[in-house]
Protein backbone atom coordinates (compact mmCIF):
# COMPACT_ATOMS: atom_id res chain seq x y z
CA UNK A 1 0.00 0.00 0.00
CA UNK A 2 1.32 3.44 -0.94
CA UNK A 3 0.50 6.72 0.79
CA UNK A 4 1.67 9.89 -0.92
CA UNK A 5 1.29 13.58 -0.19
CA UNK A 6 2.79 16.69 -1.76
CA UNK A 7 1.89 20.37 -1.60
CA UNK A 8 4.18 21.10 -4.54
CA UNK A 9 3.07 20.25 -8.07
CA UNK A 10 6.63 19.50 -9.19
CA UNK A 11 6.73 16.36 -7.01
CA UNK A 12 3.24 15.06 -7.77
CA UNK A 13 4.14 13.64 -11.17
CA UNK A 14 7.26 11.78 -9.98
CA UNK A 15 7.15 8.13 -8.98
CA UNK A 16 7.80 6.94 -5.45
CA UNK A 17 10.94 5.02 -6.45
CA UNK A 18 12.46 8.03 -8.23
CA UNK A 19 11.93 10.26 -5.22
CA UNK A 20 13.03 7.70 -2.65
CA UNK A 21 16.26 6.99 -4.59
CA UNK A 22 17.03 10.56 -5.59
CA UNK A 23 20.76 11.33 -5.61
CA UNK A 24 22.39 14.08 -3.60
CA UNK A 25 24.80 14.92 -0.82
CA UNK A 26 24.38 12.63 2.19
CA UNK A 27 24.24 14.79 5.33
CA UNK A 28 23.54 12.11 7.92
CA UNK A 29 23.37 8.36 7.69
CA UNK A 30 22.53 5.47 10.02
CA UNK A 31 21.49 1.86 9.58
CA UNK A 32 17.87 2.43 8.56
CA UNK A 33 17.70 6.11 7.58
CA UNK A 34 19.63 8.90 5.96
CA UNK A 35 19.24 12.59 5.23
CA UNK A 36 20.20 13.77 1.75
CA UNK A 37 20.53 17.28 0.37
CA UNK A 38 19.52 17.53 -3.29
CA UNK A 39 18.77 20.07 -6.01
CA UNK A 40 15.52 19.84 -7.96
CA UNK A 41 14.31 22.41 -10.50
CA UNK A 42 17.11 24.75 -9.37
CA UNK A 43 15.99 24.66 -5.74
CA UNK A 44 17.54 22.89 -2.76
CA UNK A 45 15.59 20.35 -0.68
CA UNK A 46 16.30 17.75 2.00
CA UNK A 47 14.92 14.23 1.94
CA UNK A 48 14.94 12.03 5.01
CA UNK A 49 14.38 8.45 3.89
CA UNK A 50 13.71 5.38 5.97
CA UNK A 51 14.13 1.74 5.00
CA UNK A 52 13.17 -1.47 6.78
CA UNK A 53 14.26 -1.99 10.38
CA UNK A 54 15.41 -5.24 11.96
CA UNK A 55 13.10 -8.26 11.88
CA UNK A 56 12.66 -8.02 15.66
CA UNK A 57 11.82 -4.32 15.54
CA UNK A 58 9.32 -4.85 12.72
CA UNK A 59 7.72 -7.71 14.65
CA UNK A 60 7.40 -5.59 17.81
CA UNK A 61 6.02 -2.71 15.73
CA UNK A 62 3.33 -4.97 14.26
CA UNK A 63 2.33 -6.05 17.77
CA UNK A 64 2.21 -2.43 18.91
CA UNK A 65 4.76 -3.10 21.66
CA UNK A 66 7.20 -0.38 20.51
CA UNK A 67 6.71 2.80 18.51
CA UNK A 68 7.78 2.58 14.88
CA UNK A 69 10.65 5.03 14.39
CA UNK A 70 11.96 3.31 11.28
CA UNK A 71 9.18 4.98 9.31
CA UNK A 72 8.72 8.57 8.10
CA UNK A 73 5.08 8.56 9.16
CA UNK A 74 5.95 9.71 12.68
CA UNK A 75 8.01 12.61 11.35
CA UNK A 76 5.24 13.50 8.89
CA UNK A 77 2.70 13.62 11.75
CA UNK A 78 5.12 15.61 13.91
CA UNK A 79 5.20 18.48 11.39
CA UNK A 80 1.50 19.15 12.00
CA UNK A 81 1.75 18.67 15.77
CA UNK A 82 4.58 21.21 16.00
CA UNK A 83 2.88 23.65 13.63
CA UNK A 84 -0.28 23.54 15.75
CA UNK A 85 1.58 24.62 18.91
CA UNK A 86 3.61 27.33 17.18
CA UNK A 87 7.03 25.65 16.94
CA UNK A 88 8.92 26.55 13.76
CA UNK A 89 10.09 23.68 11.54
CA UNK A 90 11.43 23.45 7.98
CA UNK A 91 8.54 23.51 5.50
CA UNK A 92 7.30 20.02 4.61
CA UNK A 93 6.63 19.65 0.89
CA UNK A 94 6.35 15.90 0.25
CA UNK A 95 5.76 12.59 2.03
CA UNK A 96 5.70 9.03 0.76
CA UNK A 97 5.15 5.72 2.54
CA UNK A 98 5.27 2.36 0.79
CA UNK A 99 3.98 -0.29 3.21
CA UNK A 100 4.99 -3.90 2.75
CA UNK A 101 5.02 -6.75 5.23
CA UNK A 102 8.74 -6.71 6.02
CA UNK A 103 10.14 -4.01 3.80
CA UNK A 104 8.62 -0.59 4.40
CA UNK A 105 10.16 2.41 2.67
CA UNK A 106 9.18 5.98 3.40
CA UNK A 107 10.44 9.56 3.21
CA UNK A 108 9.74 13.20 4.00
CA UNK A 109 11.01 16.10 1.90
CA UNK A 110 11.42 19.61 3.26
CA UNK A 111 12.47 22.91 1.77
CA UNK A 112 15.92 24.30 2.49
CA UNK A 113 16.29 26.89 5.23
CA UNK A 114 18.66 29.43 3.75
CA UNK A 115 21.46 31.01 5.78
CA UNK A 116 21.17 28.98 8.98
CA UNK A 117 23.50 27.55 11.60
CA UNK A 118 23.12 24.80 14.16
CA UNK A 119 23.10 26.33 17.63
CA UNK A 120 25.99 24.17 18.85
CA UNK A 121 28.15 25.61 16.05
CA UNK A 122 26.80 29.14 16.50
CA UNK A 123 27.81 29.13 20.16
CA UNK A 124 31.33 27.83 19.48
CA UNK A 125 32.52 29.18 16.11
CA UNK A 126 34.78 32.24 16.39
CA UNK A 127 33.14 34.03 13.48
CA UNK A 128 29.90 34.35 15.47
CA UNK A 129 31.53 35.56 18.69
CA UNK A 130 30.58 39.24 18.31
CA UNK A 131 26.99 38.70 17.19
CA UNK A 132 26.51 35.99 19.83
CA UNK A 133 27.11 38.55 22.58
CA UNK A 134 24.21 40.65 21.28
CA UNK A 135 21.71 37.80 21.03
CA UNK A 136 22.76 35.11 23.51
CA UNK A 137 20.10 35.88 26.14
CA UNK A 138 17.39 36.01 23.47
CA UNK A 139 18.52 32.69 22.03
CA UNK A 140 18.34 30.93 25.39
CA UNK A 141 14.94 32.47 25.99
CA UNK A 142 13.76 31.18 22.60
CA UNK A 143 15.10 27.69 23.34
CA UNK A 144 13.24 27.63 26.65
CA UNK A 145 10.09 28.90 24.93
CA UNK A 146 10.24 26.01 22.45
CA UNK A 147 10.91 23.41 25.16
CA UNK A 148 8.07 24.80 27.27
CA UNK A 149 5.65 24.53 24.33
CA UNK A 150 6.66 20.92 23.82
CA UNK A 151 6.39 19.81 27.43
CA UNK A 152 3.27 21.85 28.20
CA UNK A 153 1.53 20.00 25.36
CA UNK A 154 2.67 16.53 26.39
CA UNK A 155 5.39 16.29 23.72
CA UNK A 156 8.79 14.67 24.12
CA UNK A 157 11.33 15.21 21.35
CA UNK A 158 13.72 12.42 22.48
CA UNK A 159 16.79 14.07 20.87
CA UNK A 160 16.75 17.53 22.38
CA UNK A 161 20.30 18.74 21.76
CA UNK A 162 21.55 22.08 20.43
CA UNK A 163 22.41 20.50 17.07
CA UNK A 164 18.67 20.05 16.47
CA UNK A 165 17.94 23.76 16.83
CA UNK A 166 18.65 25.68 13.61
CA UNK A 167 19.15 29.44 13.90
CA UNK A 168 17.93 31.59 11.02
CA UNK A 169 20.89 33.96 10.69
CA UNK A 170 18.80 36.40 8.67
CA UNK A 171 16.68 36.98 11.78
CA UNK A 172 19.72 38.54 13.48
CA UNK A 173 20.03 41.38 10.97
CA UNK A 174 17.89 43.68 13.10
CA UNK A 175 18.31 43.79 16.88
CA UNK A 176 14.62 44.70 17.19
CA UNK A 177 13.67 41.32 15.73
CA UNK A 178 13.40 38.16 17.80
CA UNK A 179 15.75 35.38 16.68
CA UNK A 180 14.02 32.68 14.67
CA UNK A 181 14.86 29.08 15.56
CA UNK A 182 13.70 25.93 13.78
CA UNK A 183 13.38 22.53 15.46
CA UNK A 184 14.48 19.52 13.40
CA UNK A 185 14.95 15.75 13.59
CA UNK A 186 11.68 14.68 15.17
CA UNK A 187 11.18 11.13 13.87
CA UNK A 188 11.12 9.96 17.52
CA UNK A 189 8.78 12.70 18.74
CA UNK A 190 5.91 11.50 20.94
CA UNK A 191 2.75 13.27 22.05
CA UNK A 192 0.77 12.02 25.05
CA UNK A 193 -1.78 13.42 27.47
CA UNK A 194 0.99 13.74 30.05
CA UNK A 195 4.73 13.10 30.29
CA UNK A 196 6.31 10.77 32.84
CA UNK A 197 8.75 12.48 35.18
CA UNK A 198 11.65 10.22 34.20
CA UNK A 199 11.24 11.26 30.56
CA UNK A 200 11.13 14.94 31.45
CA UNK A 201 14.27 14.62 33.55
CA UNK A 202 16.04 12.81 30.72
CA UNK A 203 15.03 15.38 28.12
CA UNK A 204 15.93 18.41 30.25
CA UNK A 205 19.16 16.68 31.29
CA UNK A 206 20.14 15.94 27.70
CA UNK A 207 19.59 19.56 26.71
CA UNK A 208 21.59 20.73 29.73
CA UNK A 209 24.41 18.38 28.70
CA UNK A 210 24.46 20.05 25.29
CA UNK A 211 24.46 23.51 26.86
CA UNK A 212 27.31 22.57 29.19
CA UNK A 213 29.53 21.70 26.25
CA UNK A 214 28.57 24.30 23.70
CA UNK A 215 26.88 27.15 25.54
CA UNK A 216 26.84 29.15 28.75
CA UNK A 217 25.28 27.03 31.49
CA UNK A 218 24.93 29.90 33.97
CA UNK A 219 23.01 32.12 31.54
CA UNK A 220 20.86 29.25 30.35
CA UNK A 221 19.95 28.11 33.87
CA UNK A 222 18.98 31.64 34.90
CA UNK A 223 16.68 32.03 31.87
CA UNK A 224 15.31 28.47 32.20
CA UNK A 225 14.33 28.99 35.84
CA UNK A 226 12.61 32.29 34.99
CA UNK A 227 10.75 31.16 31.85
CA UNK A 228 10.10 27.40 31.84
CA UNK A 229 6.38 26.68 32.15
CA UNK A 230 6.78 24.51 35.27
CA UNK A 231 9.36 26.18 37.53
CA UNK A 232 8.27 24.12 40.52
CA UNK A 233 9.26 20.93 38.69
CA UNK A 234 12.70 22.37 37.90
CA UNK A 235 13.31 23.16 41.55
CA UNK A 236 12.19 19.75 42.81
CA UNK A 237 14.17 17.75 40.23
CA UNK A 238 17.17 20.06 39.76
CA UNK A 239 19.63 17.48 41.11
CA UNK A 240 18.16 14.72 38.94
CA UNK A 241 18.48 16.85 35.81
CA UNK A 242 22.08 17.73 36.70
CA UNK A 243 22.83 14.06 37.35
CA UNK A 244 21.53 13.12 33.90
CA UNK A 245 23.56 15.90 32.24
CA UNK A 246 26.74 14.87 34.04
CA UNK A 247 26.19 11.22 33.13
CA UNK A 248 26.00 12.28 29.48
CA UNK A 249 29.19 14.30 29.88
CA UNK A 250 30.96 11.21 31.19
CA UNK A 251 29.52 9.01 28.45
CA UNK A 252 30.63 11.31 25.63
CA UNK A 253 33.82 12.74 27.13
CA UNK A 254 35.98 11.19 24.38
CA UNK A 255 33.77 12.65 21.68
CA UNK A 256 33.38 16.17 23.06
CA UNK A 257 36.10 16.50 25.69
Amino acid sequence: MLNFYSNKKIFKDIGFDDLFNINGNIIRSSKNRETVEFIFKDKKYFIKRFSKGSLLQNFLNKLGIVKDISNANNEYSAYKILHDIGVETPKLVCYGNEKKIWNNRSFVISEEITNFEQLDFFFTKKKYHKVKKNFEDQLYKKIVEIVSKLHKNGIIHHDLYLCHFLLDLNSLDDKKNKPKIYLIDFHRLQKNNSIGMSRLIKELGDLLFSIKYFGDEEKYQKILKANYFNRKLLKIYENNIQKRANAMLTKYKNKYG
